[in-house]
């Protein structure tokens, strides 16, 4: 599979969600105005209404970026290139209890004034990614493969910045998916989302969810995540970096 498509796949989580794995946890009770802005957010990014999306984000650089969930800075293995898009695995310990402590990371190919760079469009937590995610596994062309120590760097300049909370190299380092116009799909559309509330150290509220999707209008779906919430000036703000479907 062409790896812009897997990435695709993996953000409108076309894979059964894997949001638990065996630690315990605490829901917490969910205020009413939360759960209205964690679903709407859910339903605008199902829809590719990057407007909405936007609308929804932290306007102060330290909500939309922090705080680090990673306890230290992690490991970086298997990096991997395919044209324009990026991936390398991670692993190390978490501060929340809700998220494993492996993933990947995945970025993109951009052009900066004339300069090629690569910069960090997601991160996905998992604790094990089943065979029907296909994330690509190896650079295909000796072009790609060039390509994986700028890939690994800028993983690893992006990893070591949040650990120090340099929310502005942060900010330089970060492909803005949700900037980017994209038409909605035309084969999956979100029917509901189950919300459950849960304590985190991250600060803010955590948010676990199982979303019910339809596909081609035929097959039903069920996919899970999470995401967190801050307030900010009185309103609940998603935080786009640690939104996350588990796979």
């Amino acid at each position: 599979m062409n790896p812009k498509a897997a990435i695709i796949l993996l953000a409108l989580g076309a894979t059964l969600g894997q949001p638990k794995d065996g630690r315990p946890e605490n829901s917490v009770p969910l205020p009413p105005e939360a759960a209205r802005v964690a679903r709407q957010f859910l339903f605008a990014f199902s829809r590719n209404d990057r407007e909405a999306i936007s609308s929804m984000l932290p306007k102060r650089i330290e909500n939309l970026y922090g705080p680090c969930p990673f306890a230290g800075m992690p490991t970086l293995t298997k990096p991997r290139a395919d044209t324009r898009a990026g991936a390398i695995d991670f692993q190390g310990p978490t501060k929340d209890a809700g998220l494993p402590g492996k993933g990947t990371v995945i970025l993109r190919l951009v052009t900066e004034n004339g300069v090629r760079a690569w910069r960090v469009r997601q991160i996905f937590w998992y604790e094990k990614l089943p065979r029907g995610a296909k994330l690509p596994d190896r650079s295909p062309t000796a072009a790609d493969r060039q390509q994986e120590p700028k890939l690994r760097q800028a993983a690893a300049d992006f990893l070591r910045a949040w650990v120090a909370q340099d929310y502005d190299r942060m900010e330089e380092l970060t492909f803005n998916w949700w900037e980017v116009p994209r038409r909605p799909p035309k084969w999956v559309t979100m029917k509901d989302a189950h919300l459950t509330a849960q304590a985190t150290t991250l600060e803010g509220l955590r948010i676990d969810f199982v979303a019910k999707l339809s596909v081609a209008r035929l097959l039903p779906k069920n996919v899970g995540g999470n995401l967190w919430l801050v307030e900010e000036d009185g309103e609940w703000r998603v935080r786009p970096l640690t939104f996350s479907f588990f796979f």
